[in-house]
């Protein structure tokens, strides 16, 4: 039998030291979580997909980080939450899972509120 694939779009909005992720997020670094999971991982820079506010910033002003995850299995994909969490922290915005599956997008709202304090 085999599992259905777990789809996740996580977005961070570089708009500073307390909103944006702890450190840049590279395709480099991303890459290695990717291979060392066996998940499929990756960055995307996009400036103006969503419309709305964030930290009193119109979005469509802002660049997001968007960093889209598949993963086969939910152990695997929890682990890669926490890792990436853990690497660049929850990111602070309502918009953070925007693009996610349902299922993926309760999973990392558990995680990132274990791992961050996020809810």
């Amino acid at each position: 039998m085999t599992m259905a694939e777990i789809k996740a779009m996580i977005r961070w909005f570089p708009l500073g030291p307390i909103e944006g992720p702890l450190e840049p997020i590279k395709k480099e670094d991303l890459d290695k979580i990717a291979e060392q999971y066996g998940v499929s991982i990756s960055l995307e820079d996009m400036r103006g997909a969503v419309l709305g506010e964030t930290r009193g910033k119109a979005i469509e002003e802002i660049t997001q980080h968007i960093v889209t995850l598949s993963a086969n299995n939910e152990e695997t994909f929890r682990e890669v939450i926490r890792a990436l969490v853990n690497k660049y922290r929850a990111p602070r915005t309502t918009y953070a899972t925007l693009g996610s599956d349902e299922k993926a997008r309760r999973m990392i709202e558990e995680l990132f509120d274990e791992e961050d304090g996020w809810l």
